[in-house]
């Protein structure tokens, strides 16, 4: 008997996938998923290079540098395919869910894969390895993804065939990353005054070579500091903070061995302790760079000697 879920990925890699308006089978989701994260996103570009693999045991998926797609059998492309299977059935909500994280893990791999236009893996691969970089593209992935995914499922048809989904609920991984990305992104929000879930989507479209700088970037502009640091000065001062924000990341991995609950909380005060830090720090450049410059004193003129 031909395996289902083997003939589904081979048909989808070799291009023998017709597309439909909308997925009505496991082959066509796996051939107009990636279109519709990357019209959700915003972003420029993804890296996919259209190629679906079973991933090794211990990983769910895995969106790797080469552009290949990494999934799980028993945990995404089973439900997946039982989803279409039994399409319009009612079903508990415990299998809702199952068929909820496999979607959730497509929308998260895929969103590693995206980038903005003149981006390559080779960069993201290089700048991943960096002080905190793990922590923020990890962490930006799974809390866009988990934001978007009833958009997501509603862009791919899926509450049609599986009704109900779209009022279940499950959980987002990467606890040790999360709540400190959210800290951070509604911090960023806060103080440029745009609508939530803004800094997160503008991270999410950039791959890990670009995402640390854009948070440099939006925070220095948020700031009174480009209209009182010296152009020569500023590459020393948004380094810093740079600096500053990734070295507070990069201490999340540590959380990562810890329960879900307790990396969560770790997290989150994490992050809020880095912020309250760097409020202050913004608040100290400010004021030394708004003082204006110490005049300079002349000495007295000797009086007795230029008496006549």
């Amino acid at each position: 008997m031909t395996d289902p879920l083997a003939s589904a990925a081979h048909r989808h890699n070799t291009g023998r996938t017709t597309r439909t308006a909308t997925p009505h089978t496991l082959p066509e989701l796996l051939a107009q998923h990636a279109q519709a994260a990357l019209d959700l996103s915003g972003a420029d570009r993804t890296a996919w290079n259209g190629q679906i693999v079973e991933a090794a045991d211990g990983i769910l998926g895995l969106a790797h540098w080469d552009g290949t797609l990494h999934l799980d059998r028993e945990c995404i492309l089973e439900p997946l395919h039982d989803l279409y299977v039994r399409a319009g059935a009612t079903r508990p909500s415990t299998t809702l869910a199952r068929y909820r994280d496999a979607l959730l893990t497509l929308l998260h791999e895929q969103s590693h894969f995206l980038g903005p236009h003149g981006a390559t893996q080779e960069a993201a691969r290089a700048a991943f390895v960096t002080p905190g970089a793990k922590a923020l593209e990890e962490g930006v992935a799974e809390a866009w993804s988990h934001a978007q995914l009833d958009a997501y499922l509603s862009a791919l048809s899926i509450p049609h065939h599986a009704p109900g989904i779209d009022r279940v609920r499950t959980s987002p991984s990467y606890q040790a990353y999360v709540p400190a990305t959210l800290a951070l992104t509604a911090y960023l929000d806060q103080r440029r005054h745009s609508p939530p879930g803004t800094a997160l989507t503008l991270l999410n479209r950039n791959t890990t070579e670009g995402q640390w700088p854009l948070v440099t970037d939006l925070l220095y502009r948020s700031t009174t500091l480009p209209r009182l640091v010296p152009y020569q000065q500023e590459p020393e001062i948004r380094d810093a903070l740079e600096t500053q924000l990734r070295t507070a990341f990069q201490s999340l991995d540590i959380l990562q061995v810890h329960p879900q609950a307790i990396a969560a909380e770790r997290s989150l005060t994490t992050a809020q302790a880095a912020l309250t830090t760097l409020d202050h720090d913004l608040e100290r450049l400010a004021t030394s760079f708004a003082r204006p410059p110490a005049q300079p004193t002349f000495a007295a003129p000797d009086l007795e000697r230029t008496r006549w």
